[in-house]
């Protein structure tokens, strides 16, 4: 089992542009009506024809890596959880690994198939795992403190319960406040549990088609690979053609193996 985890990095915003007045309906229920109001009539524009993560990014914390392995999300917002805005006017950045060491299981509770089954991610059980988010928060604090965002950047929300100069009050921080991005995949991977058309070892006419039968967790969201995966299956179990293997290049920084940036 791989997932990906991430924290929420906020900080107060000295400007009253976020989406505050909106995210609740209290104490102006009138700005979400209005809002919602603009959606239906306009045709889907306004705030409510975004989901407000329109800005993110991709960088790598180390020399080294050849490809990143943190992803940025960035909301106009500050949160509690999931949808729970905060009451004032604020911004947070979502900064999470994108190849964790880190391996978990999904296993059988009993033989009673109305069991759910014993689900363990097994977060941080690797030390590199810890050691690429704290360097992600720390590149974090870098570029929210650039001056781009000095006129918007008010104080960190996380300052009161953090040294930043000590990694083991980093390290805490993250652990109590990192949670699971929704991207659980792996468990029946190609070539282990699956071949390559999804169909399940030793068995007839049954097929795995979702994120579980990733070999490794790609770098980035899972969505978009994963209705990838599944339109090339589906043509696979209809009969058609493959389309021909694409080879395309990516941007590599040509001293990666010695700067970080």
């Amino acid at each position: 089992l791989q997932d990906h985890l991430e924290f929420y990095m906020q900080y107060h915003c000295k400007k009253p542009v976020t989406l505050y007045p909106v995210g609740n309906w209290l104490p102006s229920p009138w700005y979400r009506i209005m809002v919602g109001l603009e959606w239906f009539l306009m045709g889907g524009k306004g705030l409510a024809g975004s989901n407000q993560f329109e800005t993110g990014g991709f960088i790598r914390t180390r020399s080294g890596l050849e490809h990143p392995n943190i992803q940025y999300h960035f909301i106009p917002g500050a949160v509690v959880g999931q949808s729970d805005f905060l009451p004032y006017h604020a911004f947070q950045v979502h900064c999470g690994t994108l190849r964790p060491s880190s391996r978990g299981t999904i296993r059988l509770k009993s033989a009673n198939p109305l069991d759910s089954p014993l689900i363990d991610p097994n977060y941080f059980s690797s030390k590199e795992d810890i050691v690429d988010m704290r360097d992600g928060f720390k590149l974090t604090e870098e570029i929210v403190n650039s001056k781009a965002f000095d006129e918007y950047r008010g104080d960190a929300l996380h300052q009161e319960d953090i040294d930043t100069h000590s990694d083991e009050s980093i390290d805490e921080w993250i652990k109590n406040k990192s949670h699971s991005a929704y991207h659980p995949c792996c468990t029946c991977a190609m070539g282990e549990v699956t071949d390559s058309a999804g169909r399940v070892t030793g068995t007839d006419n049954l097929r795995v088609i979702d994120a579980s039968i990733m070999p490794s967790m790609t770098s980035g969201n899972l969505n978009a690979p994963t209705i990838m995966l599944a339109e090339k299956i589906s043509d696979h179990v209809l009969g058609k053609p493959q389309r021909p293997k694409e080879l395309l290049e990516w941007w590599t920084h040509p001293e990666w193996q010695n700067q970080q940036r």
